[in-house]
């Protein structure tokens, strides 16, 4: 199994840019796109892998992120201070970039990554759990290496990301189909060396 595990901080630049194949995906990226494509490029620098892997990603949950929505939600309020399906249609919607609906849903890591690398196979987001992660792997009936991710934006805006390129049989960490915990927990356990 081969593993990369990254945290980023609010500070940090994130060049995704200069990881993709297809750089004019970039315009829509958050931080956490941008960070999944660093690692994943970082995994499978040395790699080729077949536009059949399946691909398995476990989006933990964003506690922290900033598309503007805030100026929505005022820009929606009428006089008394309550929502107004009126000027939600003729003012918060025309607020908002087009382009931030990329960077609010929860399956564009999976499928920015799987689109600048030409992923076709068997792919799905998982919300959160490592179970649910683990549950998807196992039951893959590809017989070569597959493709498992996860992300975490934290309160302090803090990014963790974890990438591995594994077999079925290397998954071995029946621990967490027993636990509540996200995703990423595995990503941190594998890069450490602590679990297998």
């Amino acid at each position: 199994m081969k593993t990369v595990f990254e945290r980023y901080r609010p500070d940090e630049e994130i060049p995704a840019r200069d990881c993709l194949n297809k750089r004019k995906l970039a315009k829509y990226f958050n931080r956490e796109i941008s960070a999944c494509v660093v690692v994943v490029s970082h995994l499978l620098a040395d790699e080729e892998i077949p536009a059949q892997t399946p691909f398995y990603f476990g989006k933990g949950t964003v506690e922290y992120e900033d598309f503007g929505l805030s100026s929505v939600v005022e820009s929606c309020v009428d006089e008394s201070g309550r929502f107004s399906q009126q000027n939600f249609v003729e003012r918060g919607m025309s607020s908002l970039s087009p382009l931030t609906q990329f960077k609010v849903l929860y399956n564009m890591p999976l499928s920015f990554i799987a689109i600048d690398r030409g992923l076709v196979g068997d792919n799905s987001i998982i919300y959160g759990s490592a179970a649910g992660l683990l549950l998807q792997a196992k039951h893959c009936d590809f017989p070569g290496r597959m493709l498992l991710g996860a992300s975490k934006v934290h309160a302090d805006a803090v990014i963790e990301v974890g990438f591995a390129l594994c077999e079925r049989r290397e998954i071995t960490t029946e621990t967490f189909m027993r636990q509540d915990c996200e995703a990423i927990e595995l990503f941190r356990l594998w890069h450490s060396g602590s679990a297998t």
